[in-house]
């Protein structure tokens, strides 16, 4: 701690991107006991710490705030590879999956078997990882309240659990709730935003199986369980959002239109945001994703407000040949010799010329589905040990070959003995569609998923992809106005008054980056999880430096193991912009 008239950390000469949305200025930055003690001009005093800052630019710390980290903040204190992109805050609990309240074993087994069934995070991992000592939300949140982790964290009320509490299992997911039980359930949301959730999150996409095929409670609950919700959200302390994975976020156009009419609604209901999304751009319907944000920007007004949360990234899942992914479900009988002995059978297929043969006239009539359009063009080589692989499409590459896509993907996968990585691409394919998406007035970043389909994504890279791709590369956003998308826009939505913004007075969470150099490097397989190994990765470079709560907390993206990371609650506080 530093003595009166000294400073913990000076930021000498750097060039401040201070979340607002404004003018980049230059100048030295001081922190003093977790807080942001002098912005500007020449700081004058010593610092335990002075970090010369020229050539660089000091922000506020990146706030993600939809992540399914719930899980790892038990086994990974660190939260990589977060951390090492300079995110200094995370919000979990997201889409309605979360780990309490847990009231009973059936409840806690489901909770658990529907996070990692949709968000592709292995059961083992959960049940080794996760004590799961709590029940109810206020034993969960002290528990939270106790850990030592490398970044903030700030937590939602998921649908899932709170079904489970009090209408069961089988009864969350198979039928709607009575007036007592929809009341009870409205009791329990009240007490977690007391205890400082920042709202309420659930998944209504049509299409998203939960366990074992079954329905999901987004997609079973009545309207009105939903507007009761939303009454209590507006009723609440806190932002009170209403977060969700939307019902139409893989239909058309027309479907997508009369959803927005249902989150008005819920909007109107609560007098508090309603976050939706992603909002993704379609190869089926390209130019709609940003129609949808017109209707939604038309249609505002005070107290009924819509945020549709973009992604900056491709949206794709990559899938080993030897596991069920997105492309097999459009090729039956891979499916069935993956199901039936894994690499093995497919090895058996492969060997066999009618059982080839019949896989080839799957293969050019792949039917279009609400997430892959059975094209072969937008089937791409994403990793491989094999050399002209990476980065090209199977239409393209067996055109280069003189072979089928269906004879290519499988003597490629058997000959890098299924190590080979194909990505079907199913949302924000086209470039200049997606430019147009995050230069909307309406966006609000978000939508990476960090600590979900932990083999098949690796959008928790999408900050510094935006200041790489969207800044840098492509000119679509200024510095100053991606810094404020990813910092201050989104602690004034979460009700962080008290952080978000590079302002005397205000928590010292920073990150200190190369504008010349941030963005990502490649991606590789780490074998990290609790039981169940390996998850995908994404690499970074030009992140020089992060800061949570006034400590350090990474340089050059590698953990400093301090953990002054907290729960954080809505301040409550609002504050001015100007």
């Amino acid at each position: 701690m530093a003595a009166a008239g000294e400073f913990d950390l000076i930021f000498r000469d750097a060039t401040v991107a201070d979340g607002s949305g404004g003018s980049l200025s230059e100048g030295d930055v001081a922190v003093r006991e977790g807080t942001i003690a002098q912005v500007g001009g020449r700081v004058d005093g010593r610092a335990s710490e002075e970090i010369d800052a020229r050539d660089l630019v000091l922000a506020p710390g990146f706030i993600d705030p939809h992540t399914h980290l719930d899980a790892n903040l038990f086994w990974d204190p660190d939260l990589t590879p977060s951390s090492s992109f300079g995110v200094t805050t995370v919000v979990t609990a997201n889409c309605g999956y979360a780990l309490a309240p847990v009231l009973s074993e059936d409840a806690r087994q489901y909770l658990v078997a529907a996070m990692s069934t949709v968000e592709q995070i292995p059961e083992v991992s959960i049940e080794t990882g996760v004590p799961f000592d709590w029940s109810d939300l206020t034993s969960y949140a002290a528990r939270l309240d106790e850990l030592d982790v490398l970044l903030n964290h700030a937590f939602l009320i998921g649908h899932v659990p709170l079904r489970a509490a009090v209408l069961g299992v089988p009864g969350a997911f198979t039928r709607r709730a009575s007036v007592d039980e929809r009341e009870a359930m409205g009791r329990l949301l009240r007490q977690g935003l007391e205890l400082g959730a920042l709202g309420f999150s659930t998944d209504q996409v049509i299409g998203n199986p939960g366990p074992d095929g079954t329905a999901l409670p987004g997609q079973v609950c009545g309207e009105e369980e939903l507007l009761d919700f939303a009454v209590v959200l507006g009723q609440g302390p806190g932002p009170g959002l209403f977060t969700m994975a939307n019902a139409a976020l893989l239909l058309g156009r027309e479907e997508r239109v009369a959803d927005l009419a249902w989150h008005r609604r819920l909007a109107a209901a609560s007098g508090r945001p309603v976050v939706v999304g992603p909002i993704f751009d379609s190869t089926d319907d390209p130019g709609g994703a940003c129609a949808i944000m017109d209707l939604t920007l038309e249609g505002q007004r005070a107290k009924a407000t819509v945020v549709p949360q973009i992604s900056t990234r491709p949206f794709e899942l990559w899938t080993r040949l030897d596991s069920p992914g997105t492309l097999l479900r459009s090729l039956p009988s891979l499916m069935a010799a993956v199901l039936s002995d894994g690499a093995d059978g497919v090895r058996a297929l492969a060997a066999d010329p009618a059982a080839r043969a019949q896989l080839r006239r799957e293969g050019a009539s792949m039917p279009h589905n609400p997430v892959f359009n059975g094209r072969w063009d937008h089937v791409r080589v994403r990793y491989s040990h094999q050399r002209g692989f990476e980065g090209k499409d199977l239409d393209a590459l067996s055109a280069e070959r003189g072979l089928d896509p269906v004879d290519l993907l499988l003597d490629m996968a058997i000959a890098d003995d299924f190590e080979t990585q194909v990505a079907t691409v199913m949302r924000n394919g086209n470039d200049d569609e997606v430019a147009r998406l995050v230069a909307h007035p309406a966006a609000m970043i978000g939508a990476s998923d960090a600590g979900a389909h932990i083999l098949a994504n690796t959008d928790s890279c999408y900050a510094v992809w935006t200041l790489q791709h969207w800044v840098r590369e492509r000119k679509v956003l200024s510095l100053e106005r991606a810094v404020a998308m990813l910092t201050g826009d989104q602690a004034r939505l979460l009700g962080f008054g008290d952080r978000g913004l590079v302002r005397a007075g205000l928590a010292a969470d920073l990150v200190l980056f190369d504008p010349d150099r941030i963005g990502t490097t490649g991606v590789r397989f780490v074998d990290d999880q609790p039981e169940a190994g390996r998850r995908l990765i994404t690499d970074a470079q030009g992140v020089e430096m992060s800061v949570v709560n006034g400590t350090v907390a990474t340089r050059r993206g590698v953990s400093t193991g301090a953990r002054t990371g907290r729960r954080l609650r809505p301040s409550g506080r609002r504050r001015s912009e100007s």
